[in-house]
C-alpha cells in the first residue's frame, strides 16, 4: 500500500508541476472551479455542483485565467464554451482531479474514527422512510458523525467524489469501475390516482393501456432505463402527460389533487388515504435497491458505521418497502 500511495503521490506531483510551469501562484482549487464550469456548461450549474454561488465561480475562473494569461471559457448562446486553451488543458485537469480524489479516498479509507462527514444519496422516499430514522439512531451513538443526505433521482458519481454512499433503485447492479455494491432488497411500485380523478375519468382496465388518461411522470423525454418497465408495462399510446416532476413528493401531491395517474413506491403512497391503488389485488412491480460505495472507502470506520446502519434499517422495513400497506401487503403478511 505504501508503494501504491507513493505512485499516486508521484502522479499528482508530476501533474501539478506541469500546470505549475505555465504560471505562478496557481492553485488546485482554482482548477476545480474550471472543471465544474466545463462539465456543467453554465455558471449556475457549476455553482450547484460545488455548493457555492455563481458569482464565486465566475471570480475564481477569472482569477485562474489571469494567472494563466489566457481565456479558458467564453459565453455562447447555449451556455459556456471552452476556448482552444481551455480545451487543451481539460484532459490534464481531469487527470489531476482523478488522482487527487484517489489519494483522498485512500487516506479516508484507512480512517479508523467513527467521526467526520459522510455524504449519502438516495431517492426522496427512501431517504424519508429508511435513512432519517437510521440517522436519528446514529446521532445518539456517534455524535461526531456528520451525514449529508442528498435526495433525488439524479445519479451522483461516486468515483468522482460527489457522494460516499448511494442507495440506488435499479434493475441491474451498479457496474461503474471502482464501485462495490450489495443488494439491500426490493421496493414495490404500483399505480395510484385520487377518487376524484377516477370519478371524472373512469378507472383504466388492466392490459388495455392508458389512452385518454392523464399521467404524472418524470422530467425528460426518455424513461430512466435503469428502472425497467414504468406504469406497470401498460401502453401509453393516446395518453396525455399532465405533469412532469423529478420530485416524488410533488408527484404524490399532484395525484392527490386529481391531476392524473402516477406510479409511486407503495410504502409511500399507501400512507395517504386520498390515493387509491388502480389495481389493489395485483402484486406491486418490484425493483432492486443497491447500496454502493467506492472500494477505496469501504474500510473507513465512518463509512462502515453508516452502511451497517442502513442495511439494518432496510431489513427492519423490508416487508413494508416491498409490499406497502395495501391488500397485497396484508395477504403477504
Amino acid at each position: 500500500m505504501l508503494n501504491n500511495r507513493g505512485g499516486l503521490y508521484s502522479q499528482l506531483y508530476n501533474r501539478c508541476t506541469e500546470v505549475n510551469s505555465v504560471a505562478d501562484h496557481w492553485q488546485w482549487d482554482d482548477l476545480r472551479f474550471f472543471l465544474a464550469a466545463a462539465h456543467a456548461d453554465s455558471l449556475s450549474g457549476a455553482a450547484r455542483l460545488l455548493g457555492v454561488n455563481h458569482v464565486r465561480v465566475a471570480r475564481r475562473i477569472e482569477f485562474l485565467e489571469k494567472q494563466l494569461g489566457t481565456r479558458l471559457i467564453s459565453r455562447g448562446p447555449d451556455g459556456l464554451v471552452l476556448t482552444n486553451a481551455g480545451a487543451s488543458i481539460l484532459t490534464k485537469c481531469e487527470a489531476m482531479q482523478d488522482t487527487a480524489q484517489e489519494v483522498e479516498r485512500l487516506v479516508s479509507g484507512h480512517d479508523e474514527r467513527a467521526a467526520g462527514r459522510v455524504r449519502v444519496t438516495a431517492t426522496e422516499a427512501l431517504g424519508t422512510q429508511t435513512l432519517v430514522p437510521v440517522l436519528a439512531a446514529l446521532r445518539s451513538s456517534y455524535p461526531d458523525l456528520q451525514v449529508d443526505l442528498e435526495t433525488g433521482i439524479r445519479t451522483l458519481d461516486l468515483a468522482r467524489g460527489e457522494a460516499d454512499i448511494a442507495m440506488r433503485v435499479s434493475m441491474a447492479r451498479p457496474s461503474q469501475s471502482g464501485i462495490v455494491s450489495r443488494k439491500l432488497g426490493l421496493v414495490g411500485y404500483t399505480l395510484y390516482s385520487s377518487e376524484s380523478y377516477l370519478a371524472k375519468r373512469g378507472s383504466p382496465k388492466r392490459g388495455r393501456g392508458f389512452s385518454g388518461h392523464d399521467l404524472i411522470t418524470f422530467v425528460g423525454t426518455r424513461w430512466p432505463e435503469s428502472l425497467g418497465l414504468l406504469f406497470m408495462g401498460e401502453s401509453l399510446d393516446g395518453a396525455r402527460i399532465s405533469l412532469r416532476s423529478n420530485d416524488q413528493y410533488v408527484q404524490l401531491q399532484a395525484a392527490i389533487e386529481g391531476i392524473g395517474i402516477v406510479e409511486l413506491p407503495c410504502f409511500l403512497a399507501d400512507q395517504h388515504q386520498q390515493l387509491k391503488r388502480l389495481w389493489p389485488v395485483e402484486a406491486p412491480f418490484l425493483r432492486p435497491v443497491w447500496l454502493a460505495t467506492h472500494r477505496d472507502l469501504r474500510r473507513a470506520t465512518r463509512i462502515g458505521v453508516v452502511t451497517s446502519a442502513i442495511v439494518s434499517g432496510f431489513e427492519r422495513e423490508a416487508r413494508i418497502l416491498r409490499y406497502g400497506r395495501g391488500i397485497v401487503a396484508v395477504q403477504q403478511a
